[in-house]
């Protein structure tokens, strides 16, 4: 009994450290490629809002970008943080209307799209 609690108390903190972050897979996104085209903006806002297919990386950004939001990017790594602020900052200049829709969709009670914007702007 004791060497199963051992093991279990050696295992935690590995178990407890991979969620910490969101996954760093996508860490080196070419983001500056992705902000300078309306057309691929708009292909990933018509993912985030159910509007069309999405790509295999816009499934995995919409499945995390519920959770990102409400809890202002406290998961993200400082590269995850750089990367939401230059992508929501493209969404709001390049498609404002859809970036409305994203806010409503994804905080239609608007309690933490403030905290969000705050976090990721220092970034």
């Amino acid at each position: 009994m004791t060497v199963s609690l051992v093991i279990t108390l050696l295992l935690l903190p590995i178990v407890v450290a991979q969620d910490k972050y969101y996954d760093r897979r996508y860490d080196y996104f070419e983001i500056d490629y992705f902000v300078n085209n309306p057309r691929l903006l708009k292909k990933y806002l018509d993912c985030f809002l159910d509007q069309g297919p999405c790509t295999p990386i816009g499934r995995v950004f919409k499945q995390v970008l519920p959770e990102v939001i409400s809890t202002a990017c406290k998961k993200c790594t400082p590269l995850q943080k750089r990367f939401t602020k230059k992508a929501f900052n493209a969404f709001k200049t390049t498609l404002p209307e859809m970036h409305q829709e994203l806010k409503k969709k994804y905080d239609p009670q608007n309690k933490y799209y403030d905290a969000f914007e705050k976090a990721i702007a220092s970034a």
